[in-house]
């Protein structure tokens, strides 16, 4: 890993020098593990607090921080940039030698079928599957043990990582990246009830997935009944999310880890599904909707809404329901202590031969 001065990684990122250009640096490192030597990098207020205790040799900002991070630590040599994430992955590159080429051609061990169409400068690694008049684009890349079922459709400059595994007649866009040991294709989760048995209805569907998607390690997306599941251009997707047969899948969605979404659900753009969410079949939420983690969605939702909780409500009178459940040892004391005051006060007024008639509800509502 060789060094380089703060001049030339300025150079790299055309950023503007605030400090001592001549600095050397050796690496890139995050805030809370960058050490002397190393460059970090300051995107939002919580790194910039960071900045006053790590004892790196230059930082990346943006105009916007570049006057805080000269209070936090007025000696640190800066480089300011438009976007101070995408600089740090280019410098942090650069310093660890780049990345390796990449390799091109059809390995003798994978499997193509005679019938498939390969595009050009595609990489298709020893045990790939390439069946029956399936398409790959130009500038994909196979990676050991991928399948790609018949008739299926691979757009240019896919990656299909290890064991990713394409049903027959599964469509994807260009630029789509899927991760290890996902599954995309497979049945939906349909039967129905026919003499005391659970029948299956046949998933005759397909599968069809837009530009610009990634998809995490082991999803698992199923094929429509008997139309697609549709997943919208740039959305991202977690690992260990399911997605069941028929949805349509809005553009821009970002759907976090362990989400489950049942048959037959809509998501509109923009929407944000955090960890663990689990939404119920045939389910509609509307654009830019934002859903907490563990929520359990069983309506459908307007657009614009933030939901939390399950089920899951507004955000406002669910942090109320939090905090009135945050209160409820304190609340069980409180009637403990009420019934034992009551318990000596009933003890005392039959010492002292008083009887203690019940309140009417008259009464009661007239002292409220």
């Amino acid at each position: 890993m060789a060094s380089t001065t703060l001049e030339q990684i300025a150079s790299i990122v055309n950023g503007r020098i605030v400090g001592n250009g001549t600095v050397s640096i050796a690496d890139a490192r995050p805030v809370e593990i960058a050490g002397p030597g190393d460059i970090t990098f300051i995107a939002d207020d919580r790194v910039a607090r960071a900045l006053r205790a790590c004892p790196a040799s230059a930082a990346l900002v943006g105009p916007h921080f570049r006057t805080r991070a000269q209070v936090i630590a007025p000696d640190l040599p800066l480089v300011e940039v438009e976007d101070p994430l995408d600089a740090f992955v280019k410098v942090r590159t650069h310093l660890r030698g780049g990345e390796p080429p990449r390799w091109v051609g059809i390995h003798p061990k994978a499997y193509i079928a005679a019938t498939a169409k390969i595009g050009r400068n595609v990489a298709i690694h020893p045990f790939a599957y390439v069946g029956e008049y399936a398409e790959i684009g130009d500038g994909s890349t196979l990676f050991p043990g991928a399948v790609v079922q018949s008739h299926c459709v691979v757009g240019k400059d896919c990656v299909l990582h290890a064991n990713v595994v394409l049903y027959d007649e599964t469509s994807l866009g260009d630029r789509v990246e899927v991760h290890s040991g996902t599954v995309i294709g497979s049945d939906g989760f349909g039967y129905r009830l026919k003499e005391g048995r659970h029948v299956k209805i046949p998933q005759t569907g397909t599968v069809e997935i837009a530009d610009d998607v990634e998809i995490g390690a082991n999803c698992t997306i199923d094929r429509g009944t008997f139309e697609a599941t549709t997943i919208g251009e740039g959305s991202k997707i977690d690992n260990l999310v399911m997605i069941g047969h028929n949805n349509q899948i809005g553009q821009h969605n970002m759907i976090c880890g362990q989400v489950g979404l049942a048959g037959s659900c809509k998501t509109g753009d923009y929407v944000v599904l955090a960890g663990q969410v689990g939404v119920k079949d045939h389910t509609e939420i509307g654009d830019k909707v934002i859903i907490g983690a563990q929520a359990g969605v069983h309506r459908n939702v307007p657009s614009g809404q933030q939901l939390l909780g399950s089920p899951a409500m507004p955000i406002r009178e669910q942090r109320r329901i939090f905090q009135m459940i945050a209160r409820l040892p304190e609340m069980h004391q409180q009637v403990r202590e009420l019934v034992a005051a009551m318990e000596r006060i009933k003890i005392l007024a039959a010492q002292a031969g008083v009887s203690l008639a019940p309140m009417e509800s008259n009464t009661l509502e007239e002292t409220s």
